[in-house]
């Protein structure tokens, strides 16, 4: 019996495949939704692009095919029917890679149900039972520290029910800083925690989230190691992801598919789609037992030195609650110490005993208090802590969770100064750099 066009669209879900007559020509695509107040029936062609339809100006319409269906037996949205022991975990966060386009704002905005992730990836069946954590749905400029903990409690629930590998999905501009957190909230990890997302949101014809999916899911599932890493396009194709330690990577571009780069290391592994592992560095093995630390005091400050910079933001940081500075310093981690209000203020910071950790914004290379004399004056401060080639935003997330420890300064200090989840190198090997 053929349906009307009225009770077609009354029987359309998300996903079905459609067949569409309009100004005389037939497009094919899957229904994504319906625009009850502009009466549009909005489609993603073949292409990945998206066309908005006006209800009138269509003369026909049909469903050529029903929208995959979830096998609720192996596949599980957390909250609806959970699984008690899957063999992969998918907590989602929000982001790109959970976004599409907002047809009233013309913007992205994070509204994908977590059951799409199996439309864009249904490879990802393949690797066993999967359980969707929707934990949250933001961008990740919005996420705060108290929403990294809870990524590092619900990974850890995940575990202990058996996953073999967690995929957290995320938005990629503050991703950095959550797989940093991650690193030291579960230290040891018994399986990988992979960090992926999407530099195009998943209703364009660029979009790079299925691939960045399967190839996380083969990580989580099969590679060896176990840390909390970052899966991302190595390339602007769809060649292979590069596994990259999550405490030794940063975004280096706004929209490049291949913007996550390792910094003062290599990546650990590449990744392919037909499965294959190629690792490249040493990582940290499976089979440790899993141990969840949260403990963080989230009230540090990022500074960055600059010409002309006096010491009011140093000051001005500790007056409002500030209980730890990190500075991005210039090339070895230099600050304009012969502006006396600098020195000052880093006086005032050893006083009231509040932690500065230097790093360089140089991104590449190590700190050395030791090379120019300026700041060998700063010897006696025992509270300005140099941590080396480890990246700002890492020692920023590492501060946090070192005061979180203690209100000690040596042992902030020692935590600090000491490799826990490789987020600091021995030596600079020339051949990390612009990888």
């Amino acid at each position: 019996m053929t349906l009307s066009k009225n009770n077609v669209l009354k029987s359309l879900k998300f996903g079905d495949v459609v067949e569409v007559n309009f100004s005389k020509r037939d497009f094919h695509g899957e229904f994504i939704r319906f625009d009850d107040e502009r009466k549009l029936v909005v489609i993603k062609l073949k292409s990945g692009y998206d066309i908005a339809i006006a209800e009138k100006d269509i003369s026909k319409i049909s469903i050529i095919q029903k929208a995959l269906s979830v096998n609720k037996k192996t596949v599980a949205v957390k909250g609806a029917l959970p699984i008690p022991n899957p063999d992969l975990s998918i907590i989602t966060t929000g982001g790109t890679i959970s976004s599409k386009i907002d047809y009233k704002t013309g913007g992205v905005s994070p509204s994908v149900p977590p059951e799409y992730y199996l439309q864009i990836a249904p490879g990802l069946k393949n690797y066993g039972n999967i359980e969707i954590n929707s934990l949250m749905s933001i961008f990740s400029e919005d996420m705060k520290p108290d929403d990294w903990v809870k990524i590092a409690k619900a990974a850890y629930d995940a575990i202990k029910k058996g996953s073999k590998g967690v995929i957290v999905t995320t938005g990629t501009d503050t991703m950095h800083f959550a797989s940093a957190a991650i690193s030291f909230m579960l230290n040891p990890l018994s399986v990988p925690i992979v960090f992926t997302g999407a530099q195009r949101s998943t209703d364009r014809g660029s979009s790079d989230a299925s691939t960045n999916l399967l190839l996380s899911a083969i990580t989580a599932s099969k590679w060896a190691g176990a840390e909390s890493v970052v899966c991302m396009h190595a390339t602007l194709n769809d060649d292979y992801n590069f596994i990259i330690r999550g405490n030794r990577v940063r975004k280096m571009h706004s929209e490049r598919r291949d913007a996550f780069r390792p910094v003062n290391s290599t990546p650990l592994a590449k990744v392919y789609l037909d499965g294959k592992i190629e690792n490249i560095s040493d990582h940290f093995d499976r089979g440790k037992e899993t141990v969840l630390n949260t403990r963080i005091d989230s009230k540090a400050k990022l500074l960055v030195g600059y010409p002309g910079m006096t010491g009011d933001a140093i000051k001005d940081s500790i007056k409002r609650g500030a209980h730890g500075l990190v500075i991005a310093g210039t090339g070895f981690g230099n600050l304009p110490l012969k502006e006396k209000s600098v020195y000052e203020a880093l006086g005032y910071a050893h006083k009231e005993g509040v932690p500065i950790v230097i790093t360089s914004q140089t991104i590449y290379g190590a700190t050395n208090r030791f090379v120019y004399s300026t700041l060998r004056e700063l010897s006696g401060f025992d509270n300005i802590i140099y941590v080396e080639n480890m990246l700002t935003e890492t020692a920023f997330v590492k501060l946090m969770f070192a005061m979180g420890q203690t209100e000690k300064m040596g042992e902030i200090r020692n935590i600090m100064c000491t490799p826990l989840a490789g987020e600091i190198n021995d030596k600079d090997n020339f051949g990390e750099f612009l990888i």
